[in-house]
Order: structure tokens, then sequence, then C-alpha cells
């Protein structure tokens, strides 16, 4: 049987819709995926990859100075969801049992300057996933060099950490951190997201990468 759906003014200024699509005996909806999960989001140039410039400590969640740091301006008209974030060991540190934690605030501006709520922010440009699709992100990446003047709350704990031990020679292996937020944190334009570690911070260094989309902002979305 074929439901009819009723379509919204949609992104890229296209008009409201009534589409049939295949439906149940029971009137739901049909899906099945024959694409990649972010594919669509890729093939439009929605998605972009946030990569530190070089290889840091994730700082504890009581300072988040110099924290892998995703920031949307507040004049990018973009809704920003966060899609992956993932760390990868660079080198061994001290030993501490260690778990990392989602950080975020509002109201954090378009530029960065003292007084301002970002006084320092060296921005890494984020990488389209569109390759050769010539797309920019609107959004700004620090991992480096960035302050927060008020420090930013804690938003969810990511469930995921290290035990680290010994020494680069001697240290147990390690696998690739990754967390997939699946759409549970959305960032209106002036927010900004930075990952910290949730116990006292280790000397351990991290390549980080913040996969994320840019949508365009329609008020009241």
């Amino acid at each position: 049987m074929a439901n009819q759906l009723q379509i919204g003014p949609q992104p890229g200024g296209q008009a409201q819709q009534v589409i049939n699509e295949r439906g149940d005996n029971y009137g739901s909806l049909i899906v099945a995926e024959t694409q990649g999960k972010y594919q669509e989001l890729t093939r439009l140039g929605y998605t972009f990859a946030a990569r530190s410039g070089a290889a840091a400590a994730i700082p504890v969640n009581t300072t988040c100075t110099n924290a892998p740091t995703l920031w949307n301006l507040a004049n990018s008209n973009k809704l920003v969801v966060p899609l992956k974030i993932i760390l990868s060991m660079a080198t061994l540190g001290t030993y501490v049992i260690d778990g990392f934690t989602l950080m975020g605030e509002a109201n954090m501006g378009s530029n960065a300057a003292t007084g301002l709520p970002f006084p320092t922010f060296s921005n890494i440009a984020p990488t389209s996933l569109r390759l050769g699709g010539n797309y920019s992100a609107t959004s700004q990446f620090a991992n480096a060099s960035v302050t927060w003047t008020t420090q930013p709350s804690a938003l969810m704990d990511l469930g995921m950490g290290q035990n680290i031990q010994g020494t680069a020679a001697t240290g147990a292996p390690y696998s690739q951190l990754s967390f997939d937020l699946d759409g549970t944190v959305v960032m209106n334009p002036g927010t900004a997201i930075c990952v910290a570690a949730a116990t006292a911070a280790s000397s351990a260094t991290y390549w980080t990468t913040i996969i994320f989309a840019e949508l365009p902002y329609n008020p009241g979305y």
C-alpha cells in the first residue's frame, strides 16, 4: 500500500510537497537503507571533518584550555550536528584511568578577542568530506590554541576512555576510540562544544577528529 506524506519546506528552498511512499499493512512507512548512514548528507556537501593540527593532551573538564573545540559562529546561519568523535592515541603518558566528556556552551559569539567568550581561538579549517566538491565550512575548530572565558558545562559522558600504563616501548595495545552521537546534539548558531577528560588529565596525546554536518538554519526547526 502507499502512504501519503506531506513534507514541509525543505533546505535549499524547495517548496512543500506531497509524496507517496510505500507502507506496510499497518500504515507504517517501509524503510530500507541502501546507502551509508551519512552518504546523503555528504552528497549534499553538508559533512566536514575537523582534525587536530597536531596530537595533543586532552585537558581535564574543569579547565578546557586547548581542548578540541568545535564552534558554530553566531553569524553562520547554520545548524551544526556533530556526527562522530574519534580519538587516536599518538603517545603514551603517565598512568591514569581516564574517561572523556562532551562539554558545551551557548552565547559564544562570532569573534575571538580579549573579553569575549573565546579570548583566543586558532582555527584549523575543517575539511569537506565531499571530495572535489568545493564546499567550505563556516564552523571553526581548534585544539592547540583555544581558551574559554567561562568554562563550558558538561553535556554527556562519552562512555569511552583509556587505561594508560607504561611507556611507549612497553605500553599495552589500545584501540581507536570512536563515539557516534547519532543526532543527540544539535548546535544552534553561537554555540560551541569540546572534548575534555572526566578525571585528571594525562600526558598522553591524541589525534582528535570531530565529524559534523552543517545544515541550513530554518528558524523554528
